[in-house]
């Protein structure tokens, strides 16, 4: 019995002594795939560090639980937005009413890029959203060095979202070739848009200067993007192919002119185009009231929302429709969280904000268009199928690839311009 029990106390231990290594065996097996499944993990950067804390960008969740954003942007109060829009400051009053324990900082801010790219530089963050139109330089510059996230509430769509363009849109807006429809009561003389570089109207093309503002900068390089466009206009006007034009060939400055939207440029340029500081200089400049009744006044590139201030008998401006092969640059308002924003949750709360019905008001005007599916569009808008075929929407990231270039020719055309 004794010798059975000690045979039995052998065996227990034995099993005993098999279960352990069995688990130390399994413990050492678990640990050496956690190890493969750390090290084969990608480490985060800082800012994407930041955006997986805070939720925005690639990890934001799959459902926004808006009572907790809330009530953390209520602890934090306030909201610090940049905006190249004066529109920005008629939403104070229905903010507000929405989140009266929110501060809302906002205004229009001239070189947003500028300042948003100097506080990412040093550290010291205090603008929250980017709400601003230079698409150029958010995809170009701030994305790639992930200076900015994006932030889509669930609830809303905006169809023409795609993973490299994941970006909010608050508005899309139209600038247009416009001219004096007290001078000219029948229509827009203009049928094609080589014809402001004819000899009859040198001196009589006004725009926003280029050099100085970046955004019109960005504009004209959509004239090289559609240079194909550009040259079926010529030829159909001229009979001839655009590579004929006196032009067209390297001049003294060394320009090489590799495509007609450069040939327009410099053709424009050559022309006497009248650059000017703002928009309500270009648009006094061809539709004032003040203006000779028997002098041509000449075109203008304005914005479309322009129009309504002719309807409010404040300017004589009506956009140059049917002009080939475009009349205007359908441009997009971007909204976008900085990398390090104080106010984050806050931040999300406007661009919820931003895109509602409410959010949209200071913009529901002529020339403007939301992008959130179930805003209303400004009653006396040109239906988007009718315009669009008028219009070349910008490409922020070919705006990005060119724009130096773009601007480099254009200052040695006006500098070569006789």
């Amino acid at each position: 019995m004794k010798k059975f029990m000690k045979v039995m106390t052998f065996i227990v231990m034995l099993s005993m002594l098999a279960a352990c290594a069995g688990a130390a065996e399994e413990t050492v097996v678990t640990t050496e795939v956690t190890a493969e499944e750390t090290a084969a993990a990608p480490e985060l950067t800082a800012a994407e560090q930041w955006a997986k804390d805070n939720g925005v960008g690639p990890y934001q969740p799959e459902v926004d639980d808006w009572d907790a954003i809330t009530a953390a942007a209520i602890a934090e109060g306030k909201v610090t937005v940049y905006a190249n829009s004066s529109g920005i400051e008629d939403l104070f009053e229905a903010w507000e009413a929405l989140y009266p324990e929110i501060e809302f900082d906002a205004a229009d801010t001239d070189g947003i890029d500028t300042k948003m790219r100097a506080e990412q530089e040093s550290g010291n963050v205090i603008g929250d959203v980017w709400f601003n139109s230079d698409g150029h330089i958010l995809f170009g510059e701030f994305v790639p060095n992930q200076w900015m996230w994006w932030f889509v509430p669930r609830e809303v769509t905006i169809p023409e979202l795609t993973p490299d363009y994941p970006f909010a849109i608050a508005r899309h807006s139209t600038d247009v070739i416009g001219y004096n429809n007290a001078f000219y009561p029948d229509g827009c003389p203009l049928t094609n848009i080589w014809q402001l570089t004819e000899p009859q109207y040198y001196g009589k093309f006004f725009m926003e200067d280029p050099i100085s503002d970046v955004s019109t900068m960005a504009k004209i390089a959509t004239f090289v993007q559609n240079a194909d466009e550009m040259a079926a206009a010529y030829e159909a006007l001229y009979g001839k192919p655009w590579t004929e034009d006196e032009l067209a060939v390297p001049d003294e400055s060394g320009m090489a002119v590799e495509n007609a939207g450069y040939l327009w440029l410099k053709k424009v340029a050559y022309n006497g185009v009248v650059v000017l500081d703002d928009g309500d200089l270009v648009d006094a400049a061809f539709a004032g009231l003040d203006l000779p009744a028997d002098e041509e006044p000449g075109f203008g590139w304005t914005g479309y929302s322009t129009y309504e201030a002719t309807l409010e008998g404040e300017l004589n401006m009506m956009p140059c429709f049917g002009m080939e092969p475009v009349m205007g640059i359908f441009k997009t308002s971007f909204l976008g969280i900085a990398n390090g924003a104080p106010h984050p949750n806050a931040a999300k709360l406007f661009i919820r904000f931003a895109l509602s019905e409410a959010g949209f008001e200071p913009w529901n005007e002529i020339g403007s268009y939301p992008a959130a599916e179930g805003l209303p569009v400004f009653e006396d808008n040109l239906p988007l199928d009718e315009l669009l075929p008028q219009v070349w929407e910008m490409d922020p990231i070919f705006d990005w690839e060119y724009v130096s270039v773009v601007r480099d020719f254009w200052a040695a055309a006006i500098a070569t311009a006789p």
